[in-house]
This record gives structure tokens, C-alpha cells and sequence, in this order.
């Protein structure tokens, strides 16, 4: 009986293990024939996102645009450049030798739209925008901030991308039958999710798809990025295609780290530490002297690129994108050096005291501009009322608030209706977060100090520290913490019971509508209107412009540690350029 039941149990197990195997080459096929089919339009596709990413030129990429003295110096623009013709090259290369086995190789074509467009949602000042941005709105409590998800976020809401190339390709095609047209609609979110998933989740160099991924997957992806901290780290890509961007962003960004802290003045020339690794890559010593002569080190970051291509063609098949280990490795010993040495010194002492604090006032004067001028209710009206809006705009002509209530009134209803359901979600999370943080530190009998830069935060955690010291936390349910979560949520829906660190729900949406501005600015818009607010003075702006190679930025003793650690955790964790 017993030997019946193992030998049942054998055959359920098998036939379990060949549906799933079954399903897998159908998922395959699947993505397969709806990227192709996608690739027929990629003009069109290319032609509208492109539309909406302008602003690349003017972001940083790691070193701040405002402060780089040499022009070859990376930007997002030439990084996004660079990155895509790597992942052409690498896609070609994989399918050479895919075709030889007749198996399914990558589409190329899908590959480079979503490496050519992988940073669109970047802020001003490159990740420390994005960090000084995520860690105001930690301390609000309306969420977090991280640029792979921001990109998506306004393609699909804001701008209405699908709707926009759908159109294009009916202009173009206007035989297109129905049935197609609703599949490339079906199959857009595909390309989008690429973008949302390219920020690592660790230190990789070996990427699979998860091929059961679907649109509904994906969306609630981008929203948990804004709503639970670190969650874009866990995102794994829904194709092939979307693993292969993710690993030449790193191929891409590595080595042009290093030249341009060379270019920049951040290390005088490659010494004994860079030696070891590049030797171990692939470079000569004869090379590292020549280039250490001459000052120009774009050869050796090519010749770097060039290998990990090769070793990614050889080591990588159509559902595994992967390094050798030995060649993975040395790329992680790269980017760490590279962080040691440049990255954790591009944010000087005196940006962490300027920026976050500028910050802060722009995002509480929009809004209170947008409570003032009661947007939250008129805005639906505003986005169907062209005179009403531009009679709002025009009153606002001739301030610096002026191009956010322009943005703001040039959204959609879908857009506020977005926003909204991030700041909710984001609100419950955080006050979830906040309360088991609570909880941990009663529990450890841990002491707790509320820090500066989240004050906020830290009073409201120092609330729920003093409420739990009276409850007994042993087996404390799932339950009662659903009921503490939901107590403190009918207060902020109760502007009667609101605080300066428990911000009413009105409060909080304003707030994440002039956050969101801010985040679309680049480098120059954004220290402009710092200019115009006042909120830096001549002097400051000389300061905050003078470029790297004008002092001795190591010198500076109060180097900011925070932003160090932060930087340093974020990098460690796999987050991109």
C-alpha cells in the first residue's frame, strides 16, 4: 500500500512538473510572438515615447551637471546612448548563436526601446533628487520615491503613451484591423514594465524573466514602488528583453564611473586598486600607463565594455542573461571602488544643506497653493475647461509658481485619480511601518531618538511607542494591528483631528502634486527656481555651480555621513546609475 502511495504521489509530482514545463514554453512563445508583433510598430512606438523624453541632456547622470567641467562627462542622455547600442550589440550576439539550435532569440528591436528610454524618469540631480525627494515624503508619509517607477508612472497616466501610439499606428496603417490593434494595446505594458524593472533587485549578474508576469502584475508593481520602501529592488522583469537592459545598464555605467571621476579630478590617475581589478578584466598594464600619460581613459572603459559584451554572449541563453562569475564579480569589485572613491564624495556638504531644506519649502508652498486655490476639487473641471484653466494659469503668469499650475491643470483626471490612490496606499503602509517599528523597539527595549531629517516620522513613531508601552505586544495579532492602522487613518480623514506630523488627506495630496512636479525638472530648471523663490542667493548659486576640478572637495570636514551610508546602501543593493 504504501509503495502505491510513493508511486501515485511520483506520477503527480511528474505530471505537475511537466504542466509547469508545458506552461513555460507556452509563456515563452507567448512573449515571444507579442514582442514581434510589437516590433513591426517600433517606429511608431519609438516615435511617442520619445515625445515625452526630452529633458535627458540636462539630468545628471552621476556627476551634477552643474558642477562637471569636461563635456564628454556622462549625462543621462549619452548613458541612456551608450547603454542601448551595448544592449543592441549583446541581443545580436545571443541570437547568432541561438539561431544555430533553432531556438527563440531576443528582440532587438524591443530591447533597444526600453534601454533608449530606461532613465525617462530620473530627477534633477540624479539619485540624490530622487533620495532628497523619497525621504521628505517618508517623513510626510505619503511614500516613497524611485526613478524606474516615475518614468512608467507618467507614460501610462499622465501622458497616455498607449492611447497616443495606438493612434499613430491607425494614421499610419489605417487598414490595421481591430483585433490587432486590441492585441498591440494587450501588449504595450510590456515595454513599460522594462523601464519599471530595470533597477535591480541586488548585486546581480544572472537575470531570468518571470514569465507568468501580467499587465495587473506589473501596475501593482509600480504602485508598491511608491508605497512600500526598497520594493523596486525586489522586481524581477517580465521578458527576456527587460533582463538584458537591466544588466547593460550596469555594463554601461561601471566603467564611465570611473572616467569620469578621472575627468572630474575625483582620482588623479588609475592607481594600484583600479590596476588590480582592470588587469584581472582584461586590461594591460601597458594600457593603464598609456592612458595614465596621455589623461584619456575612453579606451580602456570601451575595452572593458567590449569584454563583459563577449562574456555575456557566451555565458548568457534566451531566458538566462548572465556574466561568468569570474567577470560578474570583477564588475560588482569595479562599482564598489568607484563608490569608495568617487560616487560617495559627488554630493557635497554644502548641497545636503541647501537642497533637501529648498525642497521641503517648494513642496509645502504648491501645496498650499493647491489647498488655496482648491484644486483637489476643481481640477476635474480645469482638465476639460480650456478657459477656466488658462484663466487659473494666467494668474499665476508672471510668478515662479507658474509652470506648476500649468502642469498641474495640463494632467487628466486618470493622472489626479493616480496620484490620489498612491498617497492612500502609501499613507496605510506607512502607518503599518511606523507602528511595527514601534512595536520592535518596545519589544528590544531599545532606546529612540527622533532624528532632524525625519522629524515628523520619528514624532509619530515616538506616539505609537508611548500608546504600545501600555499594551501587552505578546502574540499581538494581525487583527489588532489592522485596527491600530485604521484608528489612525479615520483621524487624518478627520481634518478636525489633524496635526502638523498627522497631515489631513486634502494636506497630503497637495503635497505629492507639487512633489511630482518637482521630480519632472532637470538640473537647470531645478536650481533656476531655487533662484526665483529666493530660496538661494547669488552667492549661494556661485557656490552651488563652481565645478568639482575648483577645490578640494575631500578637504571638507563636514562632509554629509548620512549621505554616504545612504548611497552606499542604495548601490549595494544593485540600484542603477
Amino acid at each position: 500500500m504504501k509503495d502505491k502511495l510513493y508511486k501515485e504521489q511520483g506520477k503527480v509530482i511528474k505530471q505537475k512538473r511537466l504542466s509547469e514545463y508545458i506552461e513555460e514554453i507556452e509563456n515563452i512563445l507567448r512573449r515571444y510572438e507579442n514582442l514581434k508583433e510589437l516590433s513591426e510598430f517600433a517606429p511608431e512606438i519609438r516615435e511617442e515615447i520619445s515625445k515625452h523624453d526630452t529633458k535627458s541632456a540636462n539630468k545628471t547622470m552621476m556627476m551634477k551637471n552643474l558642477r562637471k567641467t569636461d563635456a564628454k562627462t556622462q549625462q543621462r542622455e549619452s548613458h541612456q546612448k551608450n547603454a542601448t547600442s551595448i544592449a543592441i550589440q549583446i541581443a545580436n550576439g545571443i541570437n547568432k548563436k541561438l539561431l544555430k539550435n533553432n531556438l527563440t532569440g531576443f528582440n532587438v528591436k524591443i530591447v533597444a526601446m526600453i534601454m533608449r528610454h530606461h532613465d525617462i524618469g530620473h530627477t534633477f540631480l540624479g539619485h540624490s533628487g530622487e533620495w532628497w525627494l523619497s525621504n521628505i515624503g517618508e517623513d510626510y508619509g505619503i511614500g516613497y520615491y524611485v526613478h524606474n517607477a516615475l518614468g512608467p508612472r507618467d507614460l501610462i497616466y499622465r501622458y497616455r503613451v498607449e492611447e497616443e501610439i495606438l493612434k499613430k499606428i491607425e494614421q499610419n496603417y489605417p487598414e490595421i484591423s481591430k483585433k490587432k490593434l486590441e492585441r498591440i494595446k494587450n501588449s504595450l505594458w510590456m515595454i513599460t514594465e522594462g523601464i519599471n524593472s530595470h533597477n535591480g533587485e541586488t548585486p546581480q549578474t544572472e537575470y531570468s524573466p518571470e514569465l507568468s508576469k501580467t499587465k495587473k502584475d506589473f501596475e501593482e508593481e509600480n504602485l508598491k514602488c511608491y508605497t512600500q520602501k526598497g520594493f523596486d529592488k525586489t522586481v524581477v522583469p517580465a521578458t527576456p528583453e527587460a533582463c538584458l537592459a537591466r544588466l547593460c545598464d550596469k555594463i554601461s555605467y561601471a566603467p564611465y564611473d570611473m572616467v569620469d571621476g578621472l575627468r572630474e579630478g575625483f582620482i588623479p590617475e588609475l592607481n594600484e586598486e583600479y590596476m588590480s581589478i582592470l588587469t584581472k578584466i582584461g586590461i594591460t598594464e601597458k594600457e593603464i600607463k598609456t592612458a595614465n600619460e596621455n589623461g584619456n581613459y575612453d579606451g580602456i572603459a570601451k575595452k572593458i565594455q567590449e569584454i563583459w559584451i563577449q562574456d555575456t554572449i557566451e555565458n548568457s541563453s534566451n531566458m538566462c542573461i548572465k556574466m561568468s562569475k569570474e567577470q560578474g564579480n570583477l564588475q560588482r569589485q569595479l562599482v564598489a571602488l568607484n563608490n569608495k572613491k568617487i560616487v560617495d564624495f559627488v554630493v557635497l556638504q554644502e548641497d545636503n544643506q541647501t537642497y533637501p531644506k529648498a525642497l521641503r519649502t517648494l513642496i509645502n508652498a504648491f501645496g498650499n497653493l493647491v489647498l488655496k486655490e482648491n484644486l483637489l476639487t476643481r481640477l476635474p473641471e480645469l482638465f476639460k475647461n480650456p478657459e477656466q484653466k488658462m484663466e487659473l494659469t494666467e494668474k499665476y503668469k508672471n510668478t515662479p509658481f507658474y509652470e506648476f499650475v500649468k502642469y498641474t491643470c495640463d494632467s487628466n483626471e486618470e493622472d489626479l485619480e493616480y496620484t490620489i490612490k498612491i498617497v492612500e496606499e502609501a499613507t496605510k503602509q506607512g502607518i503599518l511601518d511606523e507602528q511595527e517599528k514601534a512595536r520592535q523597539i518596545i519589544s528590544k527595549g531599545e532606546d529612540f531618538e527622533i532624528s532632524e531629517e525625519f522629524k515628523n516620522r520619528d514624532m509619530r513613531i515616538s506616539e505609537y511607542i508611548e500608546y504600545y508601552k501600555t499594551k501587552n505586544l505578546e502574540n499581538y495579532s494581525e487583527q489588532q494591528k489592522e485596527q491600530d492602522m485604521m484608528q489612525v487613518l479615520e483621524n487624518i480623514k478627520n481634518p478636525n483631528k489633524t496635526s502638523p506630523i498627522y497631515l489631513g488627506s486634502s494636506k497630503r495630496i497637495a503635497l505629492e502634486l507639487g512633489r511630482k512636479y518637482l521630480a519632472t525638472l532637470d538640473d537647470f530648471e531645478f536650481i533656476q527656481l531655487l533662484v526665483d523663490t529666493n530660496l538661494i542667493t547669488e552667492e549661494q548659486y556661485k557656490s552651488l555651480t563652481r565645478k568639482y576640478k575648483d577645490f578640494d572637495f575631500r578637504k571638507e570636514q563636514d562632509m554629509q555621513a548620512n549621505w554616504i551610508a545612504i548611497s552606499r546602501k542604495a548601490q549595494e543593493q544593485g540600484g542603477a546609475r
